[in-house]
Formats: structure tokens, C-alpha cells, sequence
């Protein structure tokens, strides 16, 4: 069974099977707040997510745990490449964002 995906214009249809894997990843500080962070990983392998966030945005005394496996059109959404990683977590604001004036 072959799953696919219309492309746009000169993209070509890409099979489900054939996008990007990547980890949710679950940080939590014991220091201070113990609100936890989450992040998308680019990375087929619990293990190898855990990693890289333990060495690019964990603290020591952090504890860092796989949640299990994002499906490839987050990663594609989010242009991850191989071993990059994104925040996701409700109270991230990134850098740049619209400011959307509330409506009354």
C-alpha cells in the first residue's frame, strides 16, 4: 500500500514512509520551575533526541525523557533537518512572532 501526498507545482508527491522521523522530547527542571519543555527532535532514535538535548538545552540536574515518535509532517512543517530540534511547549514565544491585537 502506498500512501501518498500531492505536491505543489514542480514538488513531487512524497510517500508517507519516505518523511522524516523525529522524537518528542520532555524536559523538566528541578530547579525552580518544574513546568515542563518540550521539544521536536529530528532524529529517528529516543536515545540519540535525549542526547542532544541533554548537551544543547538541558541542565545538569535536568530530566530529559522520550515521549515517543512525532509524525514526519511536523518536521517537514517545521523545516527540521537531520538533528535539529524545535520548542513546542504552550508557553514558548519565539523570537520574531506577530503581534495580533486582541479583539473587543
Amino acid at each position: 500500500m502506498d500512501i501518498r501526498r500531492s505536491g505543489l507545482g514542480k514538488v513531487p508527491a512524497t510517500s508517507f514512509f519516505d518523511l522524516p522521523n523525529a522524537r518528542l522530547i520532555r524536559k523538566t527542571s528541578h530547579q525552580g520551575s518544574r513546568k515542563p519543555t518540550l521539544y521536536i527532535v529530528a532524529v529517528c532514535k529516543a536515545d540519540q533526541a535525549i542526547e542532544i538535548i541533554r548537551s544543547k538545552a538541558a541542565g545538569a540536574d535536568d530530566e530529559v525523557e522520550d515521549l515517543g515518535r512525532v509524525a514526519g509532517f511536523l518536521v517537514q512543517a517545521f523545516k527540521l533537518a537531520s538533528g535539529e530540534f524545535v520548542r513546542v511547549d504552550g508557553d514558548y514565544k519565539p523570537q520574531g512572532q506577530l503581534n495580533v491585537p486582541e479583539s473587543h
